[in-house]
């Protein structure tokens, strides 16, 4: 006891504010009502209630932590934490005892054989984002854990058990000597983050499962896990990230978790060349991961006198922004594309098929990457590019690109004397694309679109088409399926990383008019779209973009295509007028009065009305009819022409 007061005592120190212990419960399975309990206290006053709150944990067999923060108010939060006046570490496998003299912990101590946590007094107190700085720069610099540096970051206590091991080991205090680094000196010291070269990602041999399940005391859901000989279809990427974690919450460290799950039937990455890279990646993010989730949902406290402390639940990813804070880094909305597609938005491009919808998906691409204008019309943004095509073969898209560039002077021939030509190309190499690889909208796929979306730099990302995407047990009518397993995915995709996306969709085949209500699952789709082109086709080479921005209002586009062979070259004109004459000039085929309603926002009794007097000024003629959306023959209107 003596170790826990000494250490807490001489950080918090004579700082007035609150304080914080946390409780783990080990014979509770992680989100379990009482597994995990934030206790606070009012410090200095409550010293001795924090005391005897320890002691009482020990003789109930509870697992100790400390938080080295001092707060304002009584919740753990960075935004109420006061200056720090120490740097702290989870060192892991990094011995204290070796680290060079200029980094030698003030205060350190064992938390299990072979496992370290420290702390660095300053001289001064540090504001919290320099601290937060500098904390990193250090953890990096002696090769500790990534995920324990944070300002909000709890340590094992000294003098009290760790539950996690099979022999209960007592979290041994090394020493306490009371040194204090020159700030000054630490900040010009320490190497900037970006020139580590600390290289932890990938574990060349991992430890025997046997040999590392005979060293911890492992969570009974995890030993179900671990000895699974099925593994359901489509559950792999989940079940092996709630292992990972449960594993990282028993102590493991990230070499033993590789050991552990390398074996299982929940490894998705059997007999790939990068399977221990990939399993050490995953292994390091469920530590990190699960030592963020310190606030659970709160239990009745332990409490020396009957009156229990407070507890609060904390959750510092998501907490209520005053709205001074909210707007302090005011972003105002820009257009990746003029009129068209803003920057970080995601929506759609729909349509019929034959609706030119993935040709337009590629001029899109190609502008982007380009800074060229989209259509021949449409100003861009330059940005990387991330196409995925999930439809179409390989030689169809590399034509149909070659076709896009040559209109836009990516690439071209000049005819030689000899009848022969020179071919030239001046491809950009920040488009990136994926072609028939199975990409699916599931975790394992959006982790590495994640991945890929930071490693390039990627500003926008184009998925064609949708419904290639769903995988399997997804069903496209279904507006559930299409929203919880596809959209809200890609909206959390976007969240984090905030690159705009980009989804080819399509039309039902029974849609009569082609407008956004026509898509597979629109009941969903409607709400989740931010922008969109929803493409009509008004006969030969002709469509109709009805065009969708949640920041302005936007009349609709008519884009002639033409006759393609070698060239692509289409032509824009905004549509200035909702007349039914306007309508049925790009109508070969004619139109029925249901679709004219949707295409002019009129009524039908409107329609009908305009189309009598315009029959009787000998402009339009009946003929012929065609299918409805109700299955009745409706008769199809066309003009007359002299």
């Amino acid at each position: 006891m003596s170790d826990a007061a000494g250490i807490y005592s001489s950080v918090w120190g004579d700082r007035s504010g609150y304080v914080f212990l946390s409780i783990r419960d080990p014979n509770k399975e992680r989100g379990a009502k009482g597994y995990w309990r934030d206790l606070v206290f009012d410090w200095p006053n409550d010293h001795a209630k924090l005391d005897a709150t320890v002691r009482k944990a020990r003789r109930l067999d509870k697992d100790v932590y400390w938080s080295p923060g001092v707060y304002r108010e009584p919740r753990r939060s960075r935004d109420v934490i006061l200056d720090p006046n120490a740097l702290w570490a989870d060192l892991d496998v990094v011995d204290p005892k070796a680290l060079p003299k200029p980094l030698k912990p003030s205060i350190a101590w064992e938390t299990s054989p072979g496992r370290w946590q420290a702390l660095w007094f300053l001289n001064d107190t540090v504001k919290p984002q320099t601290h937060e700085n500098l904390n990193q720069r250090l953890t990096y610099a002696v090769g500790a854990d990534k995920g324990g540096w944070d300002l909000t970051q709890v340590l094992r206590l000294p003098g009290t058990p760790n539950h996690k091991y099979p022999d209960l080991p007592i979290v041994q205090l090394l020493w306490s000597n009371g040194h204090k680094l020159d700030l000054q000196q630490l900040k010009e010291d320490l190497p900037d983050i970006r020139t580590l070269t600390v290289d932890r990602t990938t574990i060349d041999e991992p430890p025997n499962q046997s040999f590392v399940l005979s060293h911890h005391k492992i969570p009974s859901r995890a030993k179900v896990l671990i000895k699974a000989r099925n593994a359901k279809v489509g559950t792999r990427s989940e079940t092996l990230w709630e292992l990972e974690c449960l594993l990282a919450e028993a102590g493991l460290s990230a070499e033993e978790i590789v050991g552990v799950v390398r074996p299982t039937v929940w490894n998705k990455f059997t007999d790939r060349r990068d399977e221990l890279r990939q399993l050490s990646t995953e292994a390091r993010k469920a530590i990190t991961h699960t030592r963020s989730l310190i606030a659970q949902v709160p239990d009745e406290p332990i409490a020396s006198n009957g009156s229990a402390p407070e507890t609060l639940e904390v959750v510092d990813e998501v907490t209520p922004l005053d709205w001074v804070t909210f707007d302090r880094e005011h972003t105002a909305v820009r257009w990746m594309v003029a009129e068209i597609w803003g920057e970080s938005e995601v929506g759609f491009i729909s349509g019929l098929p034959k609706s030119y919808k993935s040709w337009i998906a590629l001029d899109l691409g190609v502008s982007v990457a380009t800074g060229t204008r989209f259509l021949n019309a449409f100003a861009t943004r330059r940005h990387n590019v991330l196409l995925i095509q999930e439809e179409d073969p390989r030689p169809l898209i590399q034509e149909r690109l070659a076709m896009v560039g040559g209109a836009k002077g990516l690439l071209g021939a000049e005819p030689n004397s000899d009848s022969t030509f020179d071919i030239w190309y001046g491809l950009p190499d920040n488009l990136y694309i994926i072609s028939n690889q199975g990409f699916t909208i599931n975790d394992e796929w959006l982790e590495q679109l994640e991945q890929w979306i930071l490693q390039y730099d990627i500003k926008l990302v184009i998925l064609d088409p949708l419904m290639m995407m769903g995988g399997e047990n997804f069903d496209e009518f279904k507006a559930f399926d299409v929203m919880s397993k596809l959209l809200k995915p890609l909206k959390r995709l976007r969240a984090d990383t905030q690159a705009a996306v980009v989804v080819v969709h399509h039309h039902t085949k029974a849609s009569s008019q082609g407008g956004a209500r026509d898509m597979y699952g629109s009941v969903a789709l409607w709400a989740w779209e931010e922008a969109a082109l929803h493409l009509t086709i008004m006969g030969t080479g002709k469509v109709q973009a009805e065009r969708f921005s949640k920041h302005d209002l936007l009349v609709p586009l008519n884009i002639e295509i033409g006759e393609m062979s070698s060239t692509w070259a289409p032509k824009v004109s905004k549509t200035t007028t909702t007349s039914l004459y306007d309508v049925l000039s790009m109508m070969e085929d004619g139109a029925t009065v249901e679709e004219l309603s949707g295409f002019t926002g009129m009524s039908r009794d409107a329609v009908t009305r305009q189309l009598r007097s315009m029959k009787q000024d000998k402009q339009v003629i009946q003929s012929g009819t065609k299918q409805g959306a109700t299955g009745r023959p409706s008769a199809v209107w066309r003009l007359i022409h002299e």
